[in-house]
């Protein structure tokens, strides 16, 4: 009988708990609703069956018009820019362009502009506290589509106190795809 009275209540507690945190994860989608670029730089590590492979790269974000991507490391690969234009990409390399097609899945050449639109536009499965190297974050799980129809989870960290992204993970059919370390992060907004 003493352990349901204490239950009772701790259950209670989680449950408003979780309807406060819902608002916090509302907030920061406001946020990011608002931004219309956005200067990043990233190291990503895409993650496969066979192997995994980091770049950095650095992003060019503009909500209302395309989104450039370019490979500052590996050197073999530095200068490779992908432009992503609605769910239009094209590679770019010495001048030279190449329609590459619908960008159907969540890829290093869109990843860190699909982790904006994520954070604006997903739907908020889990968030709360977490470290991440030995820095406070606000940790979301965001439940979004790719343009192609798959199911992609997006577990961003944010920094507590200016809620810009730090970390990122990007998981379809419940494996991590990709992994995105945010080493530098700009942006403008419609409020300022």
């Amino acid at each position: 009988m003493t352990v349901k009275r204490i239950i009772g209540p701790l259950l209670l507690c989680l449950l408003l708990c979780g309807c406060g945190g819902a608002e916090t994860g509302n907030a920061v989608q406001e946020q990011y609703r608002t931004v219309r670029t956005a200067q990043m730089e990233a190291e990503v590590t895409s993650h496969t069956s066979a192997d995994s492979r980091t770049f950095t790269l650095q992003c060019r974000y503009d909500a209302a018009g395309d989104s450039v991507t370019t490979v500052t490391a590996p050197g073999e690969l530095a200068g490779l820019t992908a432009i992503v234009s609605g769910e239009d990409m094209t590679i770019s390399c010495d001048g030279l362009q190449l329609p590459a097609g619908a960008s159907l899945d969540v890829c290093p050449a869109n990843c860190l502009p699909y982790l904006l639109r994520a954070l604006a536009e997903g739907y908020v499965l889990e968030q709360g506290g977490e470290m991440l190297e030995d820095s406070p974050c606000l940790r979301l799980t965001l439940d979004t589509t790719a343009p192609g129809g798959d199911k992609v989870l997006c577990a961003v960290w944010l920094d507590e106190e200016g809620l810009f992204p730090r970390y990122a993970e990007f998981s379809q059919n419940e494996q991590v795809v990709l992994t995105a370390k945010l080493l530098a992060f700009t942006c403008t907004t419609s409020e300022g």
